[in-house]
């Protein structure tokens, strides 16, 4: 039975913000299949597999104060998608993120894409 659907899309969304923001790599990687793959920003080199996953994200945690949504998760079939915002450690600043993750049977994330620029680098 999956348990793919819009409430456990929606979970797993805000659990993606609260292990970045918990500085819990290790729950980010249970968030994601083991071939996923990840390209933030859009247009950058993608990191496929959980190894790279893991190498991305402890880059990302590290340099990531806080991460928070902004309004609601938008899920149909097996896609979400959210605006989020990154507060990076040390600067007065935060970066505006749409972050849009596509889901297996399995509800895990197969696929995360981040649209971001440099005209979503917002000082505060």
């Amino acid at each position: 039975m999956s348990k793919l659907n819009d409430q456990h899309i929606a979970a797993t969304l805000q659990a993606y913000v609260d292990a970045v923001s918990g500085d819990d790599v290790e729950k980010v990687l249970e968030l994601y299949s083991d071939d996923a793959i990840v390209e933030d920003p859009i247009g950058t080199d993608a990191h496929v597999g959980k190894e790279a996953l893991r190498v991305f994200y402890q880059g990302a945690i590290d340099a990531v104060e806080l991460m928070e949504l902004e309004g609601n998760v938008r899920a149909r079939g097996k896609w979400g998608a959210a605006c989020m915002k990154a507060y990076p450690k040390g600067v007065d600043m935060h970066i505006e993120t749409l972050d849009v993750m596509e889901f297996n049977d399995h509800g895990l994330i197969t696929k995360m894409t981040a649209y971001w620029g440099d005209n979503n680098l917002v000082a505060k």
